[in-house]
């Protein structure tokens, strides 16, 4: 067996009219059908070898090719002359798209690197039919820590894949992963969680335009598979076919909301997950936290639909525009519909629930309402509403929730609605995902038509007059907000009211909602923007109270003993009342009645 690496120790002279000009000794090469061999990984081999002998059978710009001897020695001359003409491809194909592609996107792979080559090396060896290709860092590393190492920049293909159109996808994918292992692992020190590392290699092949056609595309596979399965963990990574789906179309989410340059950002910091994606997204010049990305990206791929809400809620892509349209679990509203649904997810995994409108014209019960509860043990779950109506504009919403309960209350639902959908998620985790099966917790979702007498919370109908809604400002409901210079804490709701944390004491009882760390600052204006309310609830109680400020950081609660009706005709509004826990309740002086408002 040769030594496939080969030093050229001569020195480059160039003479030119009696200057004299010296090169550096030319890099280390290896050269055409030299052997070698490798280690493997036997969880992907085709037969669990550990090492194989390979050929070197190609050399482009940017990579050396080996063949696995076994494979090439079985196949015939005729079979061998083809496979080099698809090699021949691919190798055009890696130089010309995908590496300066992959690179301009992402960053470059360690160079020279640990093989003191600039090429890097693309082994085709035989797999098990379910393995496209793989990376593995151990050959980044120095034989002398790592036994098993190649000592090499190099990712392993499937032999057999050299005729399948997919086999550039599968290239880039994996050359990704080389750039990550040295952009985050070996640059910055740290290891980037899965989901995102896959997301990256997911997102590669159309960085490199692979996935422009469409039609035979790894991108129209993996939508097929998301809408089989939409309901999959984004971040939860444990192997399955149905984990590709879910990050690479978010990939695609990020990358028409805020340009593929975030993915070279990430790469950039030292954080990683979902850390480094609100980091990347900040330094795109948005303000945007992940959980408000998240929805959108769920409410996207519902209703698809790029005239909304600045073009948050669906795909620019024409065929992703086309094609993503999530079905959802589906149920009809008679006349006495009383519904009930118990479901397990696992974070960062949505759940889409329609709600159609089949009531009788005569029915009594004309409303409709929505309870939601869910386990309040490592949840934190985030309730969106999509209520679309027959002749007034979409509402797009979400479910205020204390204590992880919350009600929708849908006045007139039989003679204005069309449905109503429900889209659950848990976002409890926010960083430390592995490839584990992760437990997934419970919630249940009641639906009963109704007769709503006092409303708590119906959906407010779009109107000039209103106060600005959060996305107007790149806000969400339930963010904490700080004007420029204010000390003042407010939380925001999605009808365009604030209410004030009245001192520490108070904000440091929702810390569910975060921390100091997490409160956006804005500008007075946008503050301002937001009407400040002093109506409250208790979680679990119908009476509303006021608030007086009678200090600095002092306030008093008064009873408000009126009806709804009265409540509404002297100005009040259901979506002004801002539902407090018992630590707050029960921290407040209570004051006289008050018998209006």
């Amino acid at each position: 067996m040769n030594l496939n690496k080969k030093c050229i120790k001569s020195i480059s002279v160039l003479i030119i009219t009696g200057l004299i000009f010296t090169f550096a000794p030319v890099q280390a090469q290896y050269d055409l059908e030299d052997n070698q061999a490798f280690y493997v990984d036997q969880g992907y081999d085709w037969n669990d070898r550990e090492q194989i002998t390979a050929t070197l059978k190609k050399i482009s710009d940017k990579a050396y090719f080996y063949i696995e001897d076994e494979y090439w020695e079985a196949l015939s001359t005729n079979q061998r002359n083809l496979y080099m003409q698809y090699l021949d491809s691919v190798a055009d194909n890696f130089d010309t798209k995908t590496y300066p592609k992959v690179t301009q996107t992402f960053g470059y792979e360690w160079k020279p690197g640990i093989d003191d080559e600039e090429k890097i090396t693309i082994l085709l060896t035989r797999l098990k039919s379910t393995a496209g290709g793989y990376f593995n860092s151990k050959d980044e590393i120095p034989k002398t820590q790592e036994p098993t190492s190649n000592e090499r920049e190099m990712i392993y293909i499937n032999s057999a894949q050299i005729a399948n159109s997919l086999i550039h996808s599968l290239i880039a994918h994996e050359f990704q992963h080389l750039i990550n292992y040295n952009q985050k692992e070996r640059e910055l020190g740290v290891t980037e969680e899965v989901w995102l590392n896959e997301l990256r290699s997911e997102y590669a092949p159309t960085a490199a335009n692979y996935d422009s056609q469409y039609t035979g595309t790894n991108l129209e596979r993996r939508v097929e598979d998301y809408l089989a399965n939409p309901f999959n963990s984004l971040t939860n990574w444990t192997g399955s076919k149905y984990d590709y789906p879910s990050v690479n179309l978010f990939g695609q989410y990020l990358a028409e909301q805020f340009g593929d340059g975030i993915f070279k950002k990430m790469m950039n910091t030292n954080e990683t997950g979902i850390s480094s994606i609100e980091r990347a997204v900040e330094e795109q010049g948005h303000n945007k936290s992940f959980e408000e990305i998240f929805n959108n990206w769920t409410v996207a791929n519902y209703l698809n639909d790029t005239s909304l809400s600045n073009g948050q809620f669906g795909y620019k892509n024409s065929y992703l525009k086309e094609q993503v349209n999530v079905s959802p679990i589906t149920y009809s509203i008679t006349s006495t519909s009383i519904i009930n649904i118990a479901q397990n997810v696992k974070n960062w995994a949505p759940y889409w629930y329609k709600f159609i409108n089949k009531q009788d014209s005569g029915a009594i019960a004309k409303d409709l309402e929505l309870q939601f509860e869910g386990e309040t043990t490592q949840t934190d779950f985030q309730v969106t509403y999509i209520l679309d109506y027959l002749t007034k504009p979409d509402i797009i919403g979400s479910i205020n929730l204390a204590n992880q309960e919350g009600k929708l209350q849908i006045p007139d639902f039989r003679d204005e609605a069309r449905s109503v959908t429900i889209i659950v998620s848990n976002q409890f985790k926010k960083s430390g995902f592995d490839n584990e099966e992760e437990t997934p917790l419970p919630f249940v979702l009641s639906v009963a038509t109704t007769i709503i007498d006092e409303p708590v919370n119906p959906p407010d109908e779009p109107n000039p007059d209103e106060p600005a809604r959060p996305e107007d400002f790149g806000l969400k409901e339930g963010d904490l907000i700080s004007a420029e210079g204010d000390f003042d804490i407010f939380i925001i709701n999605q009808y365009g009211y604030k209410r004030l944390f009245l001192n520490p004491t108070i904000f440091e009882m929702y810390g569910h909602l975060g921390s100091w760390e997490d409160v956006k600052t804005v500008t007075p204006e946008v503050r301002d923007a937001f009407i400040t309310s002093s109506y409250y609830k208790y979680v679990n109680e119908e009476k509303v109270y006021e608030l007086e400020v009678t200090g600095e950081d002092t306030g008093m609660l008064h009873w408000l003993n009126i009806t709804g009706e009265a409540f509404l005709e002297q100005g009040g509004k259901p979506s002004s009342i801002f539902i407090i826990n018992q630590d707050e309740f029960n921290w407040y002086e209570k004051g006289a009645i008050y018998s209006s408002l």
